[in-house]
């Protein structure tokens, strides 16, 4: 509990305009938190549209080129940066809007009631900013993976060996290769080169 004490000298209007301004802050301050509320949903829209397309420029060409550990690792943090954006705009949503009570007569029951929301408003909102960081950390860890992860190696080799010599020659798309094969070598398709 918080005791006020008297200052001595008198009131100015200063000083009444001041409490005027303290009066509508604490009045004012469930439809300011809903305001900011409101704003943040727009932003974590803008977010989304933000991982949107970076999911669309990292693209699943790059996710299929890693190894399949990493390809999983990869999908639960766009999982994670889905359900991170979708929750943020919910609490956001949730937190700008407010919910339906029952009606309120009373002067205490008002108040309460308005105190009762400001908090869950302004907890909402804490939630859905936090749920936005965890989805763009969610989503940075996915486009890092995408990155820096070593690719699998696609390509095959063809391996010939003629006696102890051992020759790989890469085989990509479209080639095409005629071979003369001396007796006692052998031609192996491989997937790693190994001399």
């Amino acid at each position: 509990m918080i005791r006020l004490r008297a200052r001595p000298g008198t009131v100015t209007a200063v000083d009444r305009e001041w409490q005027a301004r303290a009066r509508r802050l604490t009045l004012d301050s469930l439809y300011d938190v809903r305001a900011v509320a409101g704003r943040w949903a727009a932003t974590i829209g803008s977010l989304t549209g933000l991982l949107s397309l970076v999911a669309l420029v990292a693209g699943p060409r790059s996710v299929d080129q890693l190894p399949v550990g990493w390809r999983v690792a990869a999908g639960i943090c766009v999982l994670a940066a889905i359900g991170g954006a979708g929750f943020a705009t919910w609490c956001a949503a949730e937190a700008a809007q407010g919910s339906i009570g029952s009606a309120l007569s009373t002067y205490a029951q008002v108040r309460d009631g308005f105190q009762r929301q400001e908090q869950s408003a302004a907890r909402l909102l804490r939630q859905a900013r936090r749920a936005v960081v965890g989805a763009m950390a969610a989503l940075v860890a996915a486009v890092a993976l995408t990155w820096f992860v070593p690719r699998q190696s696609t390509e095959d080799y063809l391996l010939i060996r003629r006696g102890s010599e051992v020759s790989c020659v890469p085989l990509k798309d479209g080639l095409t290769l005629s071979l003369a094969v001396e007796a006692g070598s052998t031609v192996t398709v491989v997937r790693k080169c190994q001399r």
